[in-house]
């Protein structure tokens, strides 16, 4: 069901200058760590063991890619005065938590995004707009769930095949290993699991997460018919969110960042 029909939503007012200079900053590092892992992912060695190879570095490097594609829409959002850039905001800052680090710079941003400045619009376009295509709500919920078949692979079948090609080296040291793998694969889950939330709920948000993660299907060579077939439906739907402003009765949804 299509809601091409229904007004834009309205813009927010602007970000002040220094939050807008602290998501310039987040998104060059996330740019520079993303950049890293996919050299890691080019140029590391799969003459041994490929698919497992494959598929720890494929998905860390999703998770690099997730990062950054949070940080550049929340940027985005504040910059062009989307009336879903506080809630990215939020949720990209969010993952600042995860450096240590960032824990003082993040809770100083949510002071901001949420004490201090008032954006003057609602992060939910419309309570009564159709729910989300079933298509894009299980695609995300089941990349959601991947994370199981990923703690299979990470703490039964990685320990278990390094055991025989080292026996000599402790057990327990290898879960170590998959432990660091789970923390740097963290964000690729935790997008996919606030698109599920987003999208039930009808945020707005949840719609742009749900393009990031279609996004996301695509990048991993396996899914990308998946999520080739995700932009289609997000397409047909015309959520606001996803809708190119302009002066014509309808409204057109971009494949790229909105505009």
């Amino acid at each position: 069901m299509s809601i091409a029909t229904q007004a834009a939503p309205p813009r927010a007012s602007k970000a002040p200058w220094w939050l807008l200079t602290c998501f310039v900053f987040s998104t060059l590092l996330t740019l520079a760590w993303a950049a890293a892992w996919t050299l890691g992912v080019i140029y590391a060695d799969y003459n041994t063991h490929p698919a497992e190879n494959a598929m720890l570095n494929v998905f860390v490097w999703e998770a690099a890619v997730a990062m950054l594609g949070v940080q550049v829409l929340a940027l985005y959002g504040l910059y062009t005065r989307q009336h879903w850039g506080r809630a990215m905001a939020t949720i990209a800052s969010g993952f600042w938590v995860f450096t240590l680090i960032g824990i003082p710079f993040a809770a100083l941003v949510w002071w901001a995004l949420h004490r201090r400045w008032d954006p003057g619009v609602e992060t939910t376009f419309s309570r009564n707009h159709p729910s989300a295509p079933l298509y894009i709500t299980g695609l995300t919920a089941i990349g959601a769930t991947v994370v199981l078949v990923w703690l299979w692979f990470l703490y039964i079948h990685l320990p278990a095949l390094l055991v025989q090609l080292a026996p000599n080296v402790d057990e327990s040291s290898w879960y170590w290993i998959a432990t660091f793998a789970l923390f740097f694969s963290l964000p690729v889950w935790v997008v996919q699991g606030l698109a599920v939330i987003g999208l039930l709920q009808k945020h707005d948000w949840g719609a742009i997460l749900a393009m990031l993660t279609c996004v996301l299907w695509i990048l991993s060579g396996v899914g990308a018919p998946f999520g080739i077939a995700g932009l289609l439906v997000l397409w047909s739907w015309q959520h606001p969110a996803l809708a190119a402003r302009g002066g014509g009765s309808k409204a057109a949804f971009s494949t790229a960042v909105p505009s």
